[in-house]
Order: C-alpha cells, then structure tokens, then sequence
C-alpha cells in the first residue's frame, strides 16, 4: 500500500465537517480520496452512505480499483460516479421516463429544428454551444428570451432553445445537461425524494471541485443541506486540508 505524506494523511483522517483539498495535477488527489473513504468506513460510516463524484468516468474507475484492495467487497457499496452518471441513475431509479439524446442523435435533432424555423446563419455547432451554456448555467427559455430582447441578431438563439426544449418534451428525450436539471427539479419539488437522498449520502466527496458549473454546484448544494460532510477534491498548487 503507497504511503501518504503528512498533508495527504491530514486530509484523508479528516471525519466531519467541511473539508477542501487543494492540490496540483499528479500530487495524489484520487488516492488521498480514496483513503478518506477508507478511513470514514473505519469509523464507522456505512459504505452505503458515502458519494464519491469524480469529473470523468475514468476517475470513478480509477477510484473503485484503489478501493477495492483496501475495503475488498464493501467497495462495491460505495457510489463512486461522475454527477451525469449519479443523475441518470437517480431518474430511472425514480420512474422517469426518458431516452438519452446525445453526440450525433443531438446533433441531428437541432439541425431539424433550425430546418424547421428556416434559420440558415446560424450552424448547428454554435446552436448547441449555445444551448451548453444557457443550459448549464441554468438559463431558462424565458429568460433566454428576456436576455435577447430587441437584438435581431440573438433573439434566434431564444427561439432554438425554445424549440429544442419543447420538442425534446414532446419525445421524452433528455441530453446531458438535462440529466441535471431535471434531477435538480425533481428533489426541490418533492421533499421526500430529496430527504431520502441526503439521508443515504451522508458524506459526499467531490473530485475536481473547481470544474463544477453552476447547474452541478445547485445540485450538490441541494444534496449537501445546510448540515452535511462534504470534501471538495480541487486542483492549485499545493496539497492541504483546508477546514471550511
């Protein structure tokens, strides 16, 4: 088993609270994680409770496969995912009905919407940037709509987003971005739904926190509470626990 240096050990004894790990690319965030999980089931944290989101699928795997020497097979009962994956899984756990729209079919489905508004200056990649970002920083239609406002040149984009979102609707389709908002919407409106999640993940780890957008930090807000244990695994310049 590799040996933690003293920071890195700080960081993965840390139990309670709020904790942040500052750290460069390579110094042993995913491992000094791994520990931590370790360590929390030690004393006593049921693996069932622990939520480790890691930015890629690779770092989630990559985080099981260090884990699974060391917790052997209550590893598997640790929810390690990347939050697109952790929200695809809660939809369907919930019974919402949706098929994935992605890569290709994405692209094929909003090159038939401009079709179908006949706007030809605008190509479908910048229409899909376009959506990206209203999307992930939880700009809505309406408010799409009141941003452009009075602009000829903008106002196309409310309407492509406009008509992306009600067609998506109308065929029980959902993208990425979707899987988060969606999920984000679920848990404010039912309290209950919210209540179970935050009651099973009572410590939450968070790989890569610096890379978070706004639609994935309200829903880790959501999931977090105002009384929760979560670490924030980010990348800077040194390695150290930083006490929130």
């Amino acid at each position: 088993m590799i040996a933690l240096n003293s920071e890195q050990q700080a960081a993965a004894d840390f139990l309670h609270g709020v904790a942040s790990v500052v750290a460069v690319p390579g110094s042993g965030k995913t491992l000094t994680m791994t520990r931590r999980i370790a360590n929390l089931v030690d004393n006593g944290v049921a693996p069932d409770n622990i939520l480790g989101l890691t930015f890629t699928r690779n770092a989630a795997m990559a985080m099981r496969k260090k884990l699974e020497p060391v917790l052997n097979s209550d590893s598997k009962r640790v929810t390690l995912a990347t939050i697109h994956s952790f929200c695809y899984t809660l939809l369907r756990d919930e019974g919402i009905p949706f098929e994935l729209l992605t890569g290709k079919n994405q692209l094929r489905f909003i090159k038939k919407i401009l079709s179908k508004l006949k706007i030809k200056n605008v190509s479908t990649g910048i229409a899909v940037q376009e959506i990206n970002t209203a999307q992930s920083n939880l700009i809505t239609v309406s408010d799409l709509w009141d941003l452009y406002e009075g602009d000829p040149n903008l106002i196309k984009f409310a309407k492509i987003y406009e008509k992306y979102e009600q067609d998506k609707s109308k065929n029980l389709l959902m993208d990425f971005n979707d899987l988060l908002s969606k999920s984000y919407d679920l848990l404010c409106k039912s309290e209950d739904i919210l209540e179970k999640y935050k009651e099973t993940y009572r410590h939450i780890l968070v790989d890569e926190f610096q890379d978070t957008n706004p639609a994935q930090m309200a829903l880790i807000n959501l999931l977090v509470g105002k009384v929760r244990n979560v670490a924030k695994i980010t990348s800077s310049t040194s390695l150290k626990k930083l006490t929130l």
